[in-house]
């Protein structure tokens, strides 16, 4: 059977869900509105696909015209309206066609990386920027670098996690080094790209979001044989402990023009 990001993996209907995702907007969003206050300006027209939360569409909808938050499952963005009116919410599938029109920012995060189809779904995207439009493409990428020695609990657990995913749903860590050649080849222009790598500590978001992903993947990773048991219980604990810090999966985000 073939499992997909957001169903038997990361439900939005699972107890944790949702800390988890708060912990991951708390780590990200910082680095994503950097971006994307550089060329959201009054009167665009905007897509937020995989919304999450809504945080980056609530942003978005406090500087642009419009915005459609889209989300395969849309019950975390039940109340996004009460707070953001202007703020449409649509539940679509984004490996399907959507009959939306163009916008002037299409923005996509941690989402590409997660589906087996992402190179169809990139050009999904890259069709849905009007001429002169932007798409901005943000996707985890395994740690560009940690500190503790290779042998250590929690480096074998970081690294592991990842091919625990990989078989899972066929997440790729590395996917999102592609962009600028995808984005060129595409015929966008003014590429830019740019890596982010917040600290794991015991109460950075980074370690929340991380305590919170290991314990949603506990089962999986331990039946999968990548560590066993002790060694995912020692690097949890080293996680927790006062002083602890390394460094977690980096943001890449990378952005470009499409022609007028």
């Amino acid at each position: 059977m073939t499992e997909l990001y957001g169903e038997t993996v990361f439900g939005a209907d699972h107890d944790l869900e949702a800390m988890r995702l708060d912990a991951l907007s708390r780590m990200f969003d910082p680095a994503t509105r950097a971006r994307l206050v550089q060329i959201a300006r009054p009167g665009m027209r905007c897509l937020d696909v995989g919304a999450g939360l809504g945080r980056i569409s609530g942003w978005l909808a406090e500087v642009c015209a419009q915005v459609i938050a889209v989300d395969r499952d849309t019950r975390l963005l039940a109340d996004l309206h009460k707070v953001f009116p202007t703020v449409q919410v649509v539940e679509a599938d984004i490996t399907e066609d959507l009959a939306l029109g163009t916008f002037d920012i299409v923005h996509s995060r941690l989402v590409l990386m997660h589906l087996r189809d992402r190179v169809d779904v990139f050009h999904r995207l890259a069709d849905l920027v009007s001429p002169g439009g932007w798409l901005v493409l943000g996707e985890a990428v395994e740690a560009p670098a940690l500190i503790s020695p290779p042998q250590s609990p929690f480096r074998q657990l970081m690294e592991k996690h990842w091919r625990s995913l990989e078989t899972a749903i066929g997440t790729d860590g590395q996917w999102g080094y592609r962009y600028p050649d995808l984005l060129r080849e595409a015929g966008f222009v003014d590429i830019g790209v740019e890596m982010y790598q917040p600290p794991i500590t015991p109460s950075s978001a980074a370690g929340q979001f991380f305590q919170l992903g290991f314990h949603h993947l506990r089962d999986r990773i331990l039946a999968d044989g990548l560590v066993d048991e002790a060694t995912f219980d020692e690097a949890v604990k080293a996680m927790r402990e006062p002083g602890f810090s390394d460094l977690g999966m980096g943001l890449l985000t990378a952005w470009a023009r499409k022609p007028t």
